[in-house]
């Protein structure tokens, strides 16, 4: 069974995830340290001081690393790599290390897609996954499965998950809106067939049509996204994962305004494991407020992607929680 290593007090999480980051990444030349920037606007995203404990254990470690995301589909800074690095440098994130951003990459077949996984992690010696734990429209919530299975691959590759988990009507419609009740962003409408909206592909109205008449034009939403970080993962040479559980907000880091905060935070998590990592995430906030926030506030769970991931063989979900 996986270790996952969890403190609510900063101080000993680093004082163990140095231990941890010393033993897992000997002999590395140069790691990435793959996180998510934010988007413009955003409030609750990562700040260099977040992440400036991480890289001064690396520093103190001797290990070169090299701070990398990848491009988004949608137009704004963070659809190509110049202005992108150039937002990230406005942060200060230059300010902790070299910045990489950019699309280029490898070419992977799944058994959904061709997955595009991005090279600058497939070439490191290793990759460190830095997420943070938030709510997302799509997934219910996003931590370590998310941050691969669409930020270590590239937009093209983003933009075929999307349209693979989108609807399509193709049996009867017995007019009981459990499709309609079950769009997160309630657009979708039913008449004499449901009618659908803008929609992100979240496949969340396929899971809920009890007729069986609603189907994915590729595949549900979480099992392309739990593909993705899986192959993504199997291309790198080694990884580990720390995750945030602060600032849990209702919508995902992409957004310029990620909504409400719905859980209290609860702490820093370690793992090799980014499947049990998500699950100890996940377990640890409903714990803290007693009830399924990612339900309530997003109608999914978020443990379809966490199922599908460990159906793929990228972790189990079974987990040692170490409270330091």
């Amino acid at each position: 069974m996986t270790n996952v290593y969890h403190s609510n007090d900063e101080n000993k999480f680093l004082l163990k995830l140095k231990q941890e980051l010393r033993e897992r990444f000997k002999d590395c030349d140069k790691i990435a340290i793959k996180l998510h920037f934010g988007e413009p606007g955003n409030k609750t995203a990562f700040k260099p001081e977040d992440i400036k404990p991480i890289t001064d254990i690396l520093n103190e470690l001797d290990i070169n690393f090299f701070l990398f995301d990848s491009l988004v589909t949608y137009s704004g800074p963070r659809n190509n790599s110049d202005s992108y690095k150039n937002f990230v440098i406005k942060k200060g994130w230059d300010k902790l290390g070299e910045i990489r951003i950019n699309d280029e990459h490898i070419s992977v077949k799944g058994e959904n897609l061709t997955y595009e996984v991005c090279k600058e992690l497939v070439d490191a010696d290793a990759v460190l996954v830095v997420s943070h734990v938030k709510g997302h429209v799509c997934t219910g919530f996003g931590g370590a499965i998310k941050n691969l299975g669409m930020g270590a691959l590239t937009k093209k590759t983003k933009s075929d998950i999307h349209y693979g988990g989108e609807p399509v009507f193709v049996g009867k419609c017995t007019q009981c809106k459990a499709c309609e009740r079950a769009c997160p962003l309630e657009t979708l409408k039913v008449k004499d067939k449901p009618i659908f909206g803008t929609c992100y592909g979240c496949s969340d109205c396929v899971y809920a049509c009890p007729n069986l008449a609603i189907k994915t034009k590729v595949n549900y939403f979480d099992i392309l996204l739990a593909e993705g970080a899986f192959i993504a993962q199997s291309k790198f040479k080694k990884v580990y994962y720390i995750s945030f559980l602060k600032n849990i907000t209702q919508l995902c880091d992409c957004e310029s305004d990620s909504g409400k905060i719905i859980a209290n935070d609860c702490g820093f998590l370690a793992s090799h494991n980014g499947v049990a990592i998500d699950m100890a995430a996940y377990d640890i906030i409903l714990k803290n407020e007693g009830q399924d926030v990612f339900l309530k506030f997003n109608k999914k769970s978020g443990t379809e992607q966490v199922k599908a991931a460990e159906k793929f063989g990228m972790g189990q979900s079974k987990y040692n929680l170490i409270e330091l």
